[in-house]
């Protein structure tokens, strides 16, 4: 059966496919035409353009046209392409092509079949972007995990609203990207053709079950003791070049008329007295707070007691906690989880990290970042560095999002709003410096106006966060071999430093070759990279850092 309806001028041939899939009347139409795929399982759109921009199994959209250049589908050699030439052979099938692509669509009642082909001389790829709702993919091996991820799975399942999708045939899933989304990628060699099966339907109840555990937040009882803060692995501010203040705070249900709290553990002056000082207590709530100074150092041990007559009724321990350097990441992919060939591990496991809730020993990937990306980092790497030259913990708290650009980042979006609540999480003063890392989406911008957009952001960051905090900005533009800076971006990036808005960062545009993922060929950090990436930023901060803690240091002494 066939139908006609006008959707925005534009003429739309609705093909209903049934289960005998029986071949649909033709139509002559004379403008633009889009086709809707309806069968029992799934409901598709094919555009104009010749692209599958909609894919809806049981009423649950997974794709996602309209994110950035994105078609929902779309083969992508130097841009979108586009397939004007489109045909439909028969009842069940829809062909489109260009000069330089083709796809052939089969539709069948429960399942489809792609079958894309470059026919250019030069890779290509064929992206399907998957909307940012669809928040659950398991491998063929049965491993269930939260987009988006970065792997070179072939075989996917996705799973949104009790509805599934299976595709085959894919190269390597990468994201987040304009949403965020999760982009899968089929990476086609010249002249090459390639088959992807779709299998759409419910998803069973034993995947079921393992999509609600995946997703299910964790249940919280409170203890007779509770500690608020420190948290295990936190990291506070030093105030000084060799000390700082600890928070403790907590709320205690067992009867007591007293609280004490001690210390242990070696800082950089060395061991700590550990010995036991009494905290207040306070109103019908029970709750305690006190600030207590202590040596730069850690990690260190909090163990807190509660005592009724003397005795000890209750007890609570914090096994790890510092007092070091802290400092908030933002930007686009390369300061996210976008490495593509693995992730990092500290190795001096004095790196911790802070997504807002907890903190943890910094390993990839970093928790926290607006674009939940779950691949490398250059995080662990810098945190090594900086603690091997200071002796003392770092804390990082990440919070960028891959693919943006530095107007996304402005006052009123979104991304300013995530990173300005982990900036007050950690207080006044509870961090040391911003380390801005993004540029790579603005390559076309004028110097101008970046340099005026990210100072917009950083004016802003300081008045809401109600003191003043330094801006590290890196010098980022790098896109592959072929485009490896682009002059613009670099001279709004340099023109910040020299007017004394941000502090300078690395030149992260020289690390190329196998410093980047996919053979040298890709935007993101190789292990190797990431390393190197981690080293440089760590070299440009303590060379910055060195002169701030000098200068505390003068300060210091002539009092």
């Amino acid at each position: 059966m066939h139908g006609r309806l006008c959707l925005s001028g534009m003429l739309a041939l609705m093909i209903m496919i049934d289960p005998t899939l029986s071949r649909a009347e033709d139509v002559t139409v004379t403008q633009e035409i889009s086709y809707g795929i309806k069968t029992p399982a799934y409901d598709a759109v094919v555009a104009a353009d010749g692209c599958l921009t909609n894919l809806a199994v049981g009423g649950q959209e997974f794709l996602r046209p309209g994110a950035d250049i994105s078609r929902g589908s779309y083969f992508y050699q130097d841009s979108a392409l586009k397939l004007p030439a489109i045909a439909r052979p028969s009842g069940n099938t829809i062909t489109a092509e260009s000069d330089k692509a083709a796809a052939r669509y089969e539709f069948k009642p429960a399942s489809m079949t792609w079958t894309v082909s470059n026919k250019t001389g030069k890779p290509m790829s064929f992206f399907i972007i998957i909307d940012e709702a669809v928040k659950v993919v398991a491998n063929d091996a049965g491993e269930f995990v939260k987009t988006p991820v970065i792997n070179e799975w072939k075989t996917t399942t996705w799973h949104r609203g009790g509805a599934r999708l299976r595709i085959t045939s894919g190269t390597k899933l990468w994201g987040p990207w304009g949403g965020p989304h999760q982009v899968w990628e089929a990476l086609l060699g010249p002249k090459e053709t390639r088959t992807i099966q779709f299998d759409a339907g419910k998803t069973p109840a034993d995947e079921e079950a393992k999509v609600r555990d995946f997703t299910r937040p964790p249940a919280v009882m409170e203890a007779d003791l509770t500690i608020f803060s420190p948290r295990d692995y936190q990291v506070f501010q030093r105030t000084a070049p060799r000390r700082g203040e600890v928070v403790v705070s907590g709320r205690v249900r067992a009867d007591c008329d007293a609280i004490e709290a001690r210390f242990t553990g070696k800082s950089v002056a060395g061991e700590l007295p550990g010995k036991w000082n009494k905290i207040t207590v306070a109103g019908p709530n029970r709750a305690f707070y006190a600030t207590c100074p202590l040596p730069a150092g850690g990690w260190y041990k909090l163990e807190a007691r509660a005592l009724k007559d003397g005795r000890v009724t209750t007890s609570a321990v914090v096994e790890h906690l510092g007092v070091g350097e802290v400092f908030v990441g933002a930007g686009q992919s390369n300061s996210t989880n976008s490495g593509g060939d693995g992730k990092l591990q500290t190795a001096t496991r004095m790196v911790s990290t802070f997504d807002g809730n907890s903190w943890r020993i910094a390993d990839d990937p970093q928790p926290g970042v607006a674009d939940h990306s779950k691949g490398g980092s250059f995080w662990p790497a810098f945190g090594d560095a900086m603690c091997e030259k200071y002796g003392v913990p770092i804390g990082v708290a990440v919070t960028g999002f891959g693919g943006t650009s530095v107007e996304q980042w402005q006052p009123d979006g979104d991304l300013f709003k995530w990173m300005m609540t982990r900036i007050r999480q950690l207080g006044p003063h509870g961090f040391r410096a911003v380390m801005w890392h993004q540029g790579e989406s603005d390559v076309v911008m004028t110097s101008k106006t970046y340099a005026q957009l990210l100072t917009n952001v950083i004016l802003k960051s300081n008045e809401e966060a109600g003191w003043s905090f330094p801006w590290i900005v890196a010098q980022v533009s790098y896109h592959n071999p072929e485009k490896p800076s682009h002059p613009s971006t670099r001279a709004a990036q340099k023109a910040l430093w020299e007017t004394g808005m941000a502090i300078e960062g690395p030149d992260t545009d020289t690390l190329n070759g196998d410093n980047r993922d996919f053979g040298g060929k890709g935007i993101h950090f190789s292990i190797k990279g990431l390393k190197a990436h981690g080293r440089m930023w760590a070299g440009k901060v303590g060379a910055w850092l060195d002169g701030v803690i000098g200068k505390m240091e003068k300060s210091r002494q002539a009092k």
